[in-house]
């Protein structure tokens, strides 16, 4: 499975004018103007979650003479043991500690970057995919096919949804297309325990397997009873500048859905 970010390799502008001036085919260091590069964000409006289970995201369709090379979506994922189910999930602080402190945490941590009103221009680079692995985020993967692909260009204007529903894998769904989610390993850092599914089950909320080389992508709960398990998503849009220095749009939360029992 390719790394998102090996996947990177175009310049992107900021907007209309700049490629005007600087043209398709230049490159942006010829203008002076690499500070002020950035990529539009999914925006809020365009995602819908029903209850813990499931996620429609329209995906933004952006103009060639706006962002050029434009490759791919990224959604970055972290799972969170817990000791209770709750159907609605509202991102208040004290929700979300009763479901993981290690989740409010991250939520906390991380809204300066999702915030639409933070005067967040580092959140414009790659400084977006430092505080993701930080907090021990990974990129989403798919069973048998490049997410990479799925989620490039191609993908621009399209209607995604993520299923958590019971009695079926989870999965991601696109085109008339269904996707097995997968778990990330790190580009072979870690070992996913039992498997890289997203079902919740003893060795995924076992306290001994949430260390480094097993199930990096977890964080452990040691209250008692607890044998749940969530996943906390966000989406970005992401690509390269003529240095060939990764980009991230400002992020937006996707939801926090119940990983259903194996």
């Amino acid at each position: 499975m390719k790394s998102p970010i090996s996947r990177l390799f175009a310049p992107l502008v900021s907007n209309r004018l700049l490629a005007l001036i600087c043209g398709a085919g230049l490159f942006l260091g010829s203008c002076g103007i690499e500070d002020y590069l950035y990529l539009q964000p999914v925006p809020e409006g365009n995602i819908q979650t029903t209850l813990n289970t499931r996620a429609t995201i329209i995906l933004p369709y952006f103009n060639t003479t706006e962002y050029y090379y434009f490759t791919q979506f990224t959604i970055f994922y972290r799972i969170y043991v817990s000791n209770i189910v709750l159907e609605q999930i509202q991102t208040s602080s004290t929700v979300l500690r009763t479901i993981n402190s290690a989740l409010a945490s991250d939520y906390s941590g991380l809204y300066y970057y999702t915030n639409p009103t933070s005067d967040n221009t580092s959140a414009l680079t790659g400084n977006i995919g430092v505080q993701f692995s930080n907090r021990s985020y990974y990129a989403l993967n798919l069973q048998s096919d490049d997410i990479d692909d799925v989620l490039s260009a191609a993908s621009m204007g399209a209607q995604l949804t993520i299923d958590f529903a019971r009695g079926k894998p989870p999965a991601l769904e696109i085109g008339g297309n269904t996707y097995t989610l997968y778990r990330s390993t790190g580009n072979g850092a870690f070992t996913p325990e039992p498997n890289r599914l997203f079902y919740n089950t003893l060795d995924l909320y076992s306290t001994a397997n949430a260390v480094p080389l097993k199930n990096a992508d977890v964080a452990r709960n040691d209250a008692s009873n607890s044998i749940y398990t969530y996943v906390s998503m966000y989406i970005t849009a992401a690509g390269r500048d003529n240095n060939f220095t990764v980009l991230y749009s400002r992020p937006t939360h996707v939801g926090i859905f119940l990983l259903p029992d194996l």
